[in-house]
Order: structure tokens, then C-alpha cells, then sequence
């Protein structure tokens, strides 16, 4: 629906949807994430708001039995402008949560790519495999160092995420900025330690049933963050 509503040109879909939708991750993600680029926040507004409310979506929506409950712009600044709606689900008193966020952020050096999302993504809902800017893996193995470094409260998706890119595609990130060299080290440090209680709350919830006899087990997550550890070693040599 943004696809064909907002100048594809403007923005680059990030984070979990993006390893979705491009890498085949196996982890589901509840939210969206983009990076504007040259987008007034004015015509940025009225352009989603637009899209949340139109046709195509809600009857999009109803073939899953889904209608959306309630749109609400919680966040709506010059760096950041952020969607959030409540969907209900035939036969469900509870509702689901989600939101779409755009960030302004400097975007220089960063690589993405125009493609088309993989056809398994979309093949369920029967409509064509949308065409979006998305960043590519060497960008993403940088962004996800630097969030398991900076973030306030470590995220077991982080190394989740750097897993399946370090295994599954030969993106090398180097050569690193002064910023993401001196972040290699804490960001090993929490892959080492990241307990795997962290990685059942956060991530098992979104994984498949299929995907938990896998990747749902203590060993397989030790797995993980013992692979992420040593490569980012490797990154820092």
C-alpha cells in the first residue's frame, strides 16, 4: 500500500521487516520501520494517514479477517513520526497491536537497494510481491551491531538478526566507521552473555510452531550468540 501511495524514491524499509521480507528471516516482526528520505513531515502525514484509512487496505485486511479498530499518531516530529494502530481479528476479543515509524536520520553511507519482497512473503495474502527500497545486508550487519551495542536494555532479536546474516548471506560490513569499530567489543560482550530466558520473552513468541522445534531451544540460541560472538572477534581484527 505505501508502495503505490508515497514516492518509493523517499524511504527504505529497515530492521525486522526487512530481514523478513528480503533475507527470509524466520522471525516475525510486529512492527515497521523506515527511514525517510527528503520527505516533508506535512506530506508525509497526510499520505499514511491516507493509505491507513483507504479501501485497498481494509479489504486487504478482511480476507484475513482483520479490520483495523483504531488509528491513533502518538509521535509526530521532524526526526520521527509514528503510526499506531489496533487490529481485531474475527472470532478474537483481544486485540492486536502494531505500528508503522518513520526516522529522519543521516543516511550517508548507507547502502539499500530497489527490489521486489520475496514472493513467499506475499504469496499467502495472493497479491503481487511489492517493490521497495530496503537496506541491503552489509548495511543491516552494521545497523544491528550498533543497536546491540547502544541500545539502553539489550535485545535478543539483535543477535537473532546478526545470526541470520552472518550465516545466510556473504555481506562483509567492513571497512568499519571509528563509531562501529569501538562498538565491536560491547556488542560481542552481549552476545556472550545474553541469556537465553531473554531469547524465549522476545523472540520465541515470533517464530512459527515449525521454526521453535529448530531455533527454540537453549542450545540452538547458545549456537547463536557463540557464532555472533566469534565473528564479530573476527570483525574487530
Amino acid at each position: 500500500m505505501l508502495e503505490a501511495r508515497l514516492d518509493r524514491a523517499r524511504w527504505v524499509v529497515k530492521g525486522g521487516v526487512n530481514l523478513r521480507a528480503w533475507f527470509g528471516s524466520r522471525r516475525y516482526s510486529q512492527d515497521m520501520d523506515l527511514d525517510v528520505i527528503e520527505y516533508a513531515p506535512h506530506l508525509l502525514r497526510e499520505k499514511v494517514d491516507k493509505t491507513l484509512l483507504s479501501a485497498p487496505l481494509r479489504d486487504l485486511l478482511a480476507t484475513r479477517g482483520l479490520e483495523v479498530a483504531r488509528i491513533s499518531r502518538p509521535k509526530q516530529t521532524d526526526t520521527t513520526q509514528r503510526w499506531k494502530l489496533e487490529l481485531k481479528a474475527a472470532g478474537l476479543s483481544v486485540a492486536f497491536h502494531t505500528k508503522v515509524e518513520f526516522s529522519r536520520r543521516d543516511t550517508r553511507g548507507e547502502e539499500y537497494a530497489l527490489e521486489p519482497v520475496r514472493p513467499e512473503i506475499v504469496r499467502p495474502f495472493g497479491i503481487p510481491a511489492p517493490t521497495a527500497n530496503h537496506y541491503t545486508a552489509r548495511s543491516a550487519i552494521r545497523q544491528k551491531i550498533q543497536a546491540l551495542a547502544g541500545r539502553a536494555e539489550v535485545q535478543a532479536r539483535d543477535v537473532w538478526d546478526l545470526d541470520h546474516l552472518l550465516r545466510t548471506t556473504e555481506a562483509d560490513p567492513r571497512p568499519l566507521t571509528g563509531d562501529l569499530q569501538a562498538a565491536l567489543p560491547r556488542a560481542a560482550e552481549r552476545a556472550a552473555t545474553l541469556g537465553y530466558d531473554v531469547f524465549r520473552a522476545q523472540v520465541v513468541p515470533y517464530l512459527s510452531e515449525e521454526d521453535l522445534a529448530v531455533y527454540g531451544s537453549r542450545d540452538a540460541w547458545d549456537r547463536m550468540c557463540e557464532l555472533v560472538f566469534e565473528r564479530l572477534g573476527e570483525l574487530g581484527h
